[in-house]
């Protein structure tokens, strides 16, 4: 075997072990456990290493959580913007109703990275709410800046476009939990339960629908050159 075959596999297990640590965190926040409550020594038995294997990869806990948001978590946002594209010229029918269907496929796809991300968003670990926030802040940045795409938004100034990216990235988020919980609640067990469940589904749909486009429509109506009353 050759040196740079020799390097490449070696390089091949160092990923595979740093993201069995990122499963073993995911795992355990998605059975209700908080990320600052988790141990070095959990995570390492999860994986099945010695404590001392877990430096290899990391300074401490905090640069963990740190590495999976950015690394994990943020290709997710990365696959979601690029799916949502919510202010780009209209390409198809029906784009916020369908945006919000995009939205929640995704949460499917991947239901452990958003409920970390919504658990831990306010939770007690520093270094993981600085690097959500980051995350969600270059979402929102960019679901801005599509916004000037479209010609519904074209009259609002940049710094109100930004508010109301901020306030969508806001609204969306808000859905995840009660998502997660139709698609993964413990009282869902029965296969008898699926109608309903997809009904409730459907009606949650059709709810969160309604709260995009009473949000993105009504910013249709406003004006810029209005200038807020800080004192009312």
């Amino acid at each position: 075997m050759s040196v740079a075959m020799t390097l490449n596999t070696r390089e091949q297990k160092k990923q595979q072990t740093r993201r069995a640590f990122f499963n073993a965190v995911l795992d355990l926040c998605m059975t209700g456990q908080a990320f600052s409550s988790i141990s070095l020594r959990q995570v390492t038995r999860e994986v099945g290493v010695v404590p001392t294997a877990f430096y290899r990869h990391f300074d401490d806990m905090e640069a963990l959580g740190k590495s999976l948001v950015e690394e994990e978590l943020g290709q997710a946002l990365i696959v979601l913007r690029d799916r949502l594209q919510i202010g780009r010229q209209r390409s198809f029918d029906r784009q916020i109703a369908k945006s919000i269907k995009i939205f929640f496929q995704a949460i499917d796809e991947h239901p452990r990275f958003w409920q970390f991300t919504v658990s831990e968003r306010f939770g007690g670990s520093e270094a993981v709410r600085r690097a959500l926030n980051e995350q969600i802040k270059l979402l929102s940045i960019i679901v801005g800046e599509d916004l000037v795409l479209q010609p519904a938004f074209a009259h609002i100034n940049a710094f109100d476009r930004r508010l109301l990216a901020e306030a969508g990235v806001n609204l969306f988020f808000s859905w995840i939990i009660d998502w997660l919980e139709l698609s993964y609640s413990e009282f869902h067990d029965d296969e008898a339960d699926n109608e309903e469940i997809e009904a409730k589904k459907q009606e949650m749909l059709l709810h969160c629908t309604r709260q995009a486009q009473m949000l993105f429509y009504g910013a249709y109506n406003w004006k810029s050159s209005e200038e807020t009353l800080m004192n009312d």
